[in-house]
């Protein structure tokens, strides 16, 4: 497939690279992050409601993930950014309403699929917009980093600001971030990409040919699957740590504001980090980076479990910065690895195994927490980082090169 940046004249090249970054920032204005789990609990749902609707949200990447990212693959990437924002608006006007948990569920169902139509449908559009050769692999590490970095100011900013006004009214945040998505929706429809291949034969064997050229792809390279394995993993321990935050520090007797301070700033500082990653990314070995930063990850999180509540706050900010330089660390090194033709799929595979194992860790977290404490579940969640630093390090050496 002919890349984007190779195709497309300058002047359009740069003008939608503009319209993808303001795509992308958007995307990440989040303004119920910190206060979804609370709203709902002043709906009178239990924390055992909660992380059921929860799974909910993880089931829908388990099941779309794959046929996501083979569609923007096959149809289009835009296309799968534009239908990502529009279940952003849908999911954010049904949580708000919340009139049953069979309905918040469906919310989170689709608050889950429009990640599903954006992991992995945003970093193949922006590799190939930069063009996959050598110069638009170093260009894509820098940038990627300092839009990540942008995009977390931003989350950080719709945090806060989000939190705040749900001490108004919590249908304020709900009704900024239902016009986020439509607004985003627009953005992602405006950019130019280059024509996706023509297939023959009609769409099912395309789709059965497409998905058949992934897993040839992945047979190939066992190290990618191997990784991706390990990846979602330790996303899946970032995210338990980070979902249950609002509620961990409720228990101790923060005000939502200050809690939406603390999401905000573990925000700005992973934003700090993502936009030095160019700086860092390529120093050493891949194995040694992640390894790196699982434990630095891990050791904050096992901090975040002291019982003095400064000491936790300080220890989970010591965290941030190692998955601030983990994000673009992973996704220069996964496309670094797969064809244009399968990127977007095969980086969806990450997301769909981590969507795979929330949905039983993320209500069993729950219910652990409910029943041992706080402290159990970050010490646990620190632990497991920890190990799958040791384990990357450990099957690098049967790495058939250096990664």
């Amino acid at each position: 497939m002919p890349e984007v940046g190779s195709t497309a004249p300058p002047s359009t090249a740069a003008r939608t690279l503009r319209r993808f970054y303001l795509y992308r920032i958007t995307w990440q204005a989040k303004f119920d992050s910190a206060i979804w789990i609370i709203y709902l609990q002043s709906r009178g749902y239990s924390l055992a409601e909660v992380g059921l609707a929860e799974s909910a949200f993880h089931l829908a990447p388990v099941l779309l993930e794959v046929p996501a990212g083979s569609f923007a693959d096959l149809v289009g990437r835009r296309w799968s950014l534009a239908t990502s924002s529009l279940l952003v608006a849908l999911s954010a006007a049904l949580l708000w309403l919340a009139p049953s948990l069979p309905l918040v569920m469906l919310a989170l169902f689709l608050s889950g699929a429009s990640y599903s139509f954006v992991s992995g449908s945003d970093q193949a559009y922006l590799y190939d917009a930069l063009g996959a050769d050598e110069a638009g692999h170093r260009r894509y590490t820098g940038i990627l980093g300092k839009l990540l970095g942008a995009s977390y100011v931003v989350g950080a900013a719709t945090t806060w600001l989000g939190a705040a006004l749900s001490e108004i009214s919590y249908g304020i945040p709900f009704a900024l971030l239902i016009g986020v998505g439509l607004g985003g929706a627009w953005l992602a429809a405006g950019l130019a990409e280059a024509p996706r291949p023509r297939a023959t034969g009609g769409g099912r064997p395309a789709i059965r040919r497409h998905v058949g050229a992934v897993r040839a792809t992945l047979a190939r390279r066992p190290v990618v699957g191997l990784v991706l394995l390990l990846s979602g993993l330790f996303w899946t321990a970032e995210a338990v740590a980070h979902l249950y935050l609002q509620a961990a520090f409720a228990a101790r007797g923060l005000a939502n504001r200050d809690i939406g301070l603390l999401v905000g700033a573990t925000l700005l500082v992973g934003a700090a980090a993502a936009a030095l990653s160019g700086r860092v990314v390529g120093r050493t070995r891949f194995a040694i980076q992640f390894a790196a930063i699982a434990t630095v990850a891990g050791l904050g999180l096992v901090g975040t479990a002291s019982e003095h509540t400064p000491l936790a706050i300080g220890a989970y900010l010591l965290a941030q910065p190692a998955y601030g330089l983990a994000e673009p660390l992973l996704l220069a090194w996964f496309n670094r690895q797969i064809p244009s033709a399968q990127r977007a799929t095969i980086l969806s595979v990450e997301s769909g195994l981590f969507s795979a194992t929330m949905i039983v860790v993320f209500p069993a977290a729950g219910l652990l927490a409910s029943r041992l404490g706080w402290a159990a579940l970050y010490l646990i969640c620190g632990a497991a980082t920890l190990t799958l630093g040791a384990a990357v390090l450990v099957a690098a050496r049967r790495w058939p090169r250096p990664a």
